[in-house]
Protein backbone atom coordinates (compact mmCIF):
# COMPACT_ATOMS: atom_id res chain seq x y z
CA UNK A 1 0.00 0.00 0.00
CA UNK A 2 1.29 3.45 -0.87
CA UNK A 3 2.49 5.53 2.37
CA UNK A 4 1.86 8.97 0.00
CA UNK A 5 -0.70 11.37 1.62
CA UNK A 6 -3.43 12.50 -0.32
CA UNK A 7 -5.64 14.61 0.11
CA UNK A 8 -9.72 15.23 0.70
CA UNK A 9 -11.67 18.26 1.67
CA UNK A 10 -13.00 18.40 5.25
CA UNK A 11 -15.52 21.83 5.61
CA UNK A 12 -16.29 22.53 9.05
CA UNK A 13 -17.92 25.18 10.80
CA UNK A 14 -16.40 28.63 9.03
CA UNK A 15 -13.58 27.41 7.14
CA UNK A 16 -12.48 24.37 4.61
CA UNK A 17 -9.39 22.50 6.03
CA UNK A 18 -7.68 20.56 3.43
CA UNK A 19 -7.14 17.26 5.71
CA UNK A 20 -4.22 14.57 4.85
CA UNK A 21 -4.91 11.30 5.05
CA UNK A 22 -3.29 8.46 5.09
CA UNK A 23 -4.01 5.32 2.38
CA UNK A 24 -5.48 3.66 5.38
CA UNK A 25 -9.02 5.30 4.71
CA UNK A 26 -10.76 2.84 6.47
CA UNK A 27 -8.28 0.65 9.41
CA UNK A 28 -7.10 -1.66 6.64
CA UNK A 29 -5.36 -4.11 9.42
CA UNK A 30 -8.50 -3.73 11.52
CA UNK A 31 -11.01 -5.04 9.03
CA UNK A 32 -11.18 -8.50 6.47
CA UNK A 33 -12.06 -6.42 3.38
CA UNK A 34 -10.00 -4.58 0.79
CA UNK A 35 -10.51 -2.32 -2.41
CA UNK A 36 -8.56 -4.25 -4.71
CA UNK A 37 -8.65 -2.63 -7.80
CA UNK A 38 -11.19 -0.47 -9.96
CA UNK A 39 -11.72 0.59 -13.35
CA UNK A 40 -14.66 0.09 -16.55
CA UNK A 41 -17.07 1.36 -14.58
CA UNK A 42 -16.38 -1.73 -11.98
CA UNK A 43 -14.43 -2.36 -9.04
CA UNK A 44 -12.74 -5.62 -7.92
CA UNK A 45 -13.53 -6.20 -3.96
CA UNK A 46 -12.40 -8.64 -1.32
CA UNK A 47 -14.72 -9.68 1.66
CA UNK A 48 -12.41 -12.17 3.64
CA UNK A 49 -11.17 -14.89 1.66
CA UNK A 50 -13.52 -14.05 -1.41
CA UNK A 51 -13.39 -11.58 -3.80
CA UNK A 52 -16.02 -10.11 -6.09
CA UNK A 53 -16.67 -7.86 -9.19
CA UNK A 54 -19.50 -5.02 -8.89
CA UNK A 55 -20.60 -2.14 -10.60
CA UNK A 56 -19.69 1.30 -9.79
CA UNK A 57 -20.42 3.91 -12.52
CA UNK A 58 -18.13 6.45 -11.28
CA UNK A 59 -15.30 4.77 -12.27
CA UNK A 60 -14.38 6.09 -15.25
CA UNK A 61 -10.50 5.17 -15.41
CA UNK A 62 -8.82 1.99 -16.88
CA UNK A 63 -8.23 -0.85 -14.33
CA UNK A 64 -4.74 -0.88 -12.77
CA UNK A 65 -4.28 -5.05 -12.20
CA UNK A 66 -4.40 -7.17 -15.68
CA UNK A 67 -7.04 -9.01 -16.77
CA UNK A 68 -5.54 -12.64 -15.11
CA UNK A 69 -6.16 -11.22 -11.64
CA UNK A 70 -9.96 -9.80 -12.08
CA UNK A 71 -10.73 -13.45 -13.81
CA UNK A 72 -9.77 -14.47 -10.29
CA UNK A 73 -13.01 -13.37 -8.69
CA UNK A 74 -15.26 -15.57 -7.05
CA UNK A 75 -17.91 -13.94 -8.67
CA UNK A 76 -19.52 -10.81 -10.44
CA UNK A 77 -22.72 -8.92 -10.20
CA UNK A 78 -24.69 -7.48 -12.91
CA UNK A 79 -27.82 -5.24 -12.79
CA UNK A 80 -30.83 -6.24 -14.93
CA UNK A 81 -31.15 -4.58 -18.11
CA UNK A 82 -34.27 -2.23 -18.67
CA UNK A 83 -35.71 -2.70 -15.12
CA UNK A 84 -36.47 -0.30 -12.52
CA UNK A 85 -36.35 -2.77 -9.70
CA UNK A 86 -33.00 -1.87 -8.77
CA UNK A 87 -31.87 -5.69 -8.48
CA UNK A 88 -29.53 -7.73 -10.69
CA UNK A 89 -28.21 -11.41 -10.70
CA UNK A 90 -24.84 -12.50 -9.80
CA UNK A 91 -22.24 -14.94 -11.96
CA UNK A 92 -19.83 -17.33 -10.36
CA UNK A 93 -16.70 -18.57 -11.38
CA UNK A 94 -15.94 -20.24 -7.96
CA UNK A 95 -18.46 -21.70 -5.32
CA UNK A 96 -18.96 -19.02 -2.47
CA UNK A 97 -21.08 -20.70 0.70
CA UNK A 98 -24.58 -19.71 -0.21
CA UNK A 99 -25.63 -19.12 3.99
CA UNK A 100 -22.81 -16.37 4.40
CA UNK A 101 -19.47 -16.06 5.88
CA UNK A 102 -17.47 -14.54 8.81
CA UNK A 103 -16.07 -11.08 8.27
CA UNK A 104 -13.91 -8.99 11.15
CA UNK A 105 -13.90 -5.64 12.06
CA UNK A 106 -11.50 -4.99 15.15
CA UNK A 107 -13.62 -7.41 17.58
CA UNK A 108 -16.68 -7.59 16.05
CA UNK A 109 -17.79 -10.45 12.98
CA UNK A 110 -20.46 -9.76 10.66
CA UNK A 111 -21.80 -12.45 8.25
CA UNK A 112 -21.61 -11.53 4.85
CA UNK A 113 -23.42 -13.29 1.28
CA UNK A 114 -24.12 -11.88 -1.55
CA UNK A 115 -27.75 -10.63 -2.13
CA UNK A 116 -29.99 -10.02 -4.94
CA UNK A 117 -29.28 -6.09 -4.91
CA UNK A 118 -26.14 -6.91 -5.19
CA UNK A 119 -25.26 -5.91 -1.42
CA UNK A 120 -23.02 -8.26 0.21
CA UNK A 121 -24.94 -7.28 4.08
CA UNK A 122 -22.10 -4.53 4.84
CA UNK A 123 -21.21 -1.35 3.26
CA UNK A 124 -17.26 -1.19 3.70
CA UNK A 125 -17.16 2.84 3.12
CA UNK A 126 -18.97 3.50 6.22
CA UNK A 127 -16.22 2.12 8.21
CA UNK A 128 -14.75 5.58 9.00
CA UNK A 129 -18.03 6.19 10.83
CA UNK A 130 -18.02 3.30 12.78
CA UNK A 131 -14.50 4.49 13.90
CA UNK A 132 -15.95 7.90 14.55
CA UNK A 133 -18.67 6.51 16.31
CA UNK A 134 -17.12 4.56 18.71
CA UNK A 135 -15.07 7.27 19.60
CA UNK A 136 -17.74 10.04 20.36
CA UNK A 137 -19.43 6.80 22.96
CA UNK A 138 -16.44 6.36 24.45
CA UNK A 139 -15.55 9.78 24.66
CA UNK A 140 -18.14 10.17 27.14
CA UNK A 141 -16.21 8.14 29.85
CA UNK A 142 -18.49 5.46 30.59
CA UNK A 143 -21.59 7.42 30.66
CA UNK A 144 -23.89 4.77 28.17
CA UNK A 145 -26.19 7.00 25.69
CA UNK A 146 -29.51 6.39 24.03
CA UNK A 147 -28.38 5.83 20.55
CA UNK A 148 -31.62 5.37 17.81
CA UNK A 149 -29.87 3.88 14.56
CA UNK A 150 -32.63 4.56 11.87
CA UNK A 151 -32.50 2.34 8.84
CA UNK A 152 -29.73 -0.04 10.43
CA UNK A 153 -30.17 -2.52 8.22
CA UNK A 154 -27.86 -5.45 8.50
CA UNK A 155 -26.67 -3.58 11.91
CA UNK A 156 -22.79 -3.01 11.95
CA UNK A 157 -23.03 1.24 13.53
CA UNK A 158 -25.29 -0.70 15.84
CA UNK A 159 -22.43 -3.50 16.60
CA UNK A 160 -19.92 -0.77 16.53
CA UNK A 161 -21.92 1.62 19.02
CA UNK A 162 -23.22 -1.17 21.77
CA UNK A 163 -19.58 -2.48 21.95
CA UNK A 164 -18.64 0.94 22.45
CA UNK A 165 -21.36 1.08 25.68
CA UNK A 166 -24.03 2.47 24.05
CA UNK A 167 -27.68 1.33 24.93
CA UNK A 168 -29.03 0.84 21.05
CA UNK A 169 -32.33 1.14 19.54
CA UNK A 170 -32.44 -0.58 16.15
CA UNK A 171 -34.83 0.72 13.94
CA UNK A 172 -35.36 -0.70 10.13
CA UNK A 173 -38.31 -1.51 8.23
CA UNK A 174 -37.05 -5.04 6.78
CA UNK A 175 -37.94 -7.73 9.55
CA UNK A 176 -34.89 -9.81 7.37
CA UNK A 177 -32.34 -7.23 7.75
CA UNK A 178 -33.15 -6.80 11.65
CA UNK A 179 -32.90 -10.72 12.27
CA UNK A 180 -29.65 -10.33 10.52
CA UNK A 181 -28.31 -7.54 12.48
CA UNK A 182 -29.39 -9.53 15.68
CA UNK A 183 -27.47 -12.51 14.17
CA UNK A 184 -24.39 -10.27 13.61
CA UNK A 185 -24.62 -9.12 17.22
CA UNK A 186 -24.80 -12.76 18.54
CA UNK A 187 -21.58 -13.67 16.14
CA UNK A 188 -19.83 -11.25 18.02
CA UNK A 189 -20.44 -11.95 21.46
CA UNK A 190 -22.61 -9.13 21.80
CA UNK A 191 -25.77 -11.02 22.55
CA UNK A 192 -26.63 -10.42 26.55
CA UNK A 193 -26.07 -6.71 25.51
CA UNK A 194 -29.20 -3.98 25.89
CA UNK A 195 -30.19 -3.60 21.84
CA UNK A 196 -33.71 -2.86 21.05
CA UNK A 197 -35.19 -4.18 18.07
CA UNK A 198 -37.64 -2.33 15.92
CA UNK A 199 -39.27 -3.51 12.83
CA UNK A 200 -41.34 -0.74 11.43
CA UNK A 201 -41.69 2.34 9.16
CA UNK A 202 -39.42 4.95 10.65
CA UNK A 203 -42.04 7.91 10.39
CA UNK A 204 -44.69 6.20 12.08
CA UNK A 205 -42.07 5.17 14.93
CA UNK A 206 -40.79 8.57 15.53
CA UNK A 207 -44.61 9.73 15.75
CA UNK A 208 -45.00 6.97 18.71
CA UNK A 209 -41.65 7.55 20.52
CA UNK A 210 -42.53 11.60 20.35
CA UNK A 211 -45.83 10.27 21.90
CA UNK A 212 -44.17 8.68 24.29
CA UNK A 213 -41.84 11.02 25.32
CA UNK A 214 -38.81 9.28 24.34
CA UNK A 215 -35.62 11.00 23.66
CA UNK A 216 -32.43 9.83 22.17
CA UNK A 217 -28.64 11.30 22.99
CA UNK A 218 -27.94 10.32 19.35
CA UNK A 219 -28.87 10.04 16.30
CA UNK A 220 -27.43 7.67 13.59
CA UNK A 221 -29.42 8.23 10.10
CA UNK A 222 -28.66 6.46 6.95
CA UNK A 223 -32.01 6.67 4.80
CA UNK A 224 -31.73 5.15 1.02
CA UNK A 225 -33.09 6.89 -1.95
CA UNK A 226 -36.00 4.45 -2.28
CA UNK A 227 -37.70 2.00 -0.17
CA UNK A 228 -40.61 0.50 1.59
CA UNK A 229 -42.14 -0.42 4.63
CA UNK A 230 -43.21 -3.44 6.69
CA UNK A 231 -46.81 -2.21 6.01
CA UNK A 232 -45.98 -0.70 1.78
CA UNK A 233 -45.33 2.49 3.29
CA UNK A 234 -43.18 3.72 0.57
CA UNK A 235 -40.28 6.00 1.10
CA UNK A 236 -38.38 8.63 -0.89
CA UNK A 237 -35.25 10.61 0.18
CA UNK A 238 -36.47 13.54 -2.03
CA UNK A 239 -39.77 14.61 -0.79
CA UNK A 240 -39.96 12.90 2.67
CA UNK A 241 -36.46 13.73 4.28
CA UNK A 242 -37.18 17.09 5.40
CA UNK A 243 -40.55 16.03 7.61
CA UNK A 244 -38.54 12.65 8.68
CA UNK A 245 -35.59 14.81 10.21
CA UNK A 246 -38.41 17.02 11.44
CA UNK A 247 -39.53 14.02 13.66
CA UNK A 248 -36.69 13.55 14.99
CA UNK A 249 -35.68 16.55 16.01
CA UNK A 250 -38.84 15.81 18.28
CA UNK A 251 -37.04 12.96 19.90
CA UNK A 252 -33.70 14.40 20.36
CA UNK A 253 -32.35 15.04 23.44
CA UNK A 254 -31.97 18.90 24.43
CA UNK A 255 -28.15 18.16 24.64
CA UNK A 256 -27.31 15.49 21.96
CA UNK A 257 -24.04 13.55 22.23
CA UNK A 258 -23.19 13.43 18.42
CA UNK A 259 -25.42 13.16 15.24
CA UNK A 260 -24.51 11.49 11.86
CA UNK A 261 -26.39 11.42 9.00
CA UNK A 262 -24.72 9.88 5.69
CA UNK A 263 -26.12 9.11 2.32
CA UNK A 264 -26.01 7.49 -1.27
CA UNK A 265 -27.91 9.85 -3.08
CA UNK A 266 -26.18 11.77 -5.41
CA UNK A 267 -28.47 14.77 -5.28
CA UNK A 268 -27.43 15.36 -1.60
CA UNK A 269 -24.14 16.03 -0.86
CA UNK A 270 -22.13 16.42 2.59
CA UNK A 271 -22.87 20.33 2.77
CA UNK A 272 -26.61 19.68 2.02
CA UNK A 273 -26.33 16.87 5.00
CA UNK A 274 -25.21 19.75 7.03
CA UNK A 275 -27.44 22.15 6.03
CA UNK A 276 -30.43 19.52 6.71
CA UNK A 277 -28.97 19.12 10.34
CA UNK A 278 -28.43 22.89 11.10
CA UNK A 279 -32.25 23.50 10.02
CA UNK A 280 -33.87 20.70 11.21
CA UNK A 281 -32.25 18.99 13.91
CA UNK A 282 -29.69 21.01 15.84
CA UNK A 283 -28.47 25.44 16.29
CA UNK A 284 -24.99 25.99 14.10
CA UNK A 285 -23.52 26.76 17.74
CA UNK A 286 -24.34 24.37 19.80
CA UNK A 287 -20.76 22.19 18.31
CA UNK A 288 -18.61 21.35 15.92
CA UNK A 289 -19.59 19.83 12.21
CA UNK A 290 -17.70 17.74 10.20
CA UNK A 291 -18.80 16.82 6.26
CA UNK A 292 -17.10 14.73 3.48
CA UNK A 293 -17.11 12.04 1.31
CA UNK A 294 -17.27 8.35 2.31
CA UNK A 295 -14.26 6.34 0.49
CA UNK A 296 -12.71 2.99 0.21
CA UNK A 297 -8.87 2.89 -0.38
CA UNK A 298 -8.29 1.37 -3.81
CA UNK A 299 -5.08 -0.25 -3.15
CA UNK A 300 -4.75 -1.34 -6.60
CA UNK A 301 -4.92 1.77 -8.72
CA UNK A 302 -4.21 3.99 -4.96
CA UNK A 303 -7.27 6.32 -5.32
CA UNK A 304 -9.88 6.77 -2.72
CA UNK A 305 -13.22 5.82 -4.65
CA UNK A 306 -16.14 7.82 -3.26
CA UNK A 307 -19.39 6.10 -1.98
CA UNK A 308 -21.42 8.29 -0.51
CA UNK A 309 -21.42 11.17 1.68
CA UNK A 310 -21.24 12.26 5.37
CA UNK A 311 -22.58 15.04 7.63
CA UNK A 312 -21.38 14.56 11.50
CA UNK A 313 -22.09 16.59 14.78
CA UNK A 314 -20.65 16.88 18.17
CA UNK A 315 -20.77 18.89 21.19
CA UNK A 316 -18.81 21.67 21.81
CA UNK A 317 -16.27 20.46 24.51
Amino acid sequence: MSSQLSYKVRHEDRHIVMNPISSDAYPVEEFDYQLLDTGNLKKLERFGPYTFIRPSLQVIWPPKLSKTEWDKANGEFRHHKRKSTGGGEWTFRNPVPKNGWPLQFRDLIFTVQTTSFGHLGLFPEQAQNWVWIANQIKGLNGNKPNVLNMFGYTGASTLVATAAGANVTHLDASKASVTWARKNLETSGLADYPVRWIVDDAEKFLKREHRRNRRYDALIIDPPSFGRGPKGEVWNIETQMANLLNLCKNVLSDSPKFILLTTHSPGLSSLTLKNMMIKFLISPDSGVFHTGDMSIYDTGSELHLPNGFYARFSPNS
